[in-house]
């Protein structure tokens, strides 16, 4: 399993996507947990597989 920590210029760029930091917007925004929100935050290591999956996310035009 890789691992990868995200650069906080990129999660500023992550959290601008979100209406507000909630469970629910966490899930249906980006796809990921609060755990690993806390992780992004605290900038410790995320799988790489959350990581693609999560850019693929904020990269798809809006069709939620």
């Amino acid at each position: 399993m890789t691992m990868i920590i995200v650069d906080v210029h990129q999660v500023r760029r992550i959290r601008a996507t979100l209406p507000a930091i909630t469970k629910v917007h966490l899930q249906e925004t980006l796809g990921i947990s609060e755990t690993t929100w806390v992780r992004l935050r605290d900038a410790r290591p995320i799988r790489r597989s959350t990581y693609e999956r999560l850019m693929r996310r904020i990269a798809e035009p809006e069709t939620r």
